[in-house]
């Protein structure tokens, strides 16, 4: 059985490219984005039987935040 990881608010963690997506802007942007914000990956997620790096996955809390400080979950 799979479980889907979560964030501090319940809900999903979700991909660079999902949290890209979000704010309307490239993964590679994304990933600089984050790191002058101070976000940092909440998980790194593979699915089994896949090699290679783990994907990173974002909690869109941490995202909330540091949009609308003072709105976090």
């Amino acid at each position: 059985m799979t479980t889907t990881p979560t964030g501090r608010d319940g809900r999903p963690l979700v991909t660079t490219a999902m949290a890209a997506y979000s704010l309307g802007i490239k993964p590679n942007s994304f990933r600089s984005w984050a790191r002058r914000h101070g976000i940092k990956a909440a998980n790194y997620h593979r699915e089994p039987g896949t090699t290679g790096q783990a994907p990173a996955m974002w909690d869109l809390a941490d995202l909330t935040s540091a949009i609308r400080p003072g709105k976090a979950a």
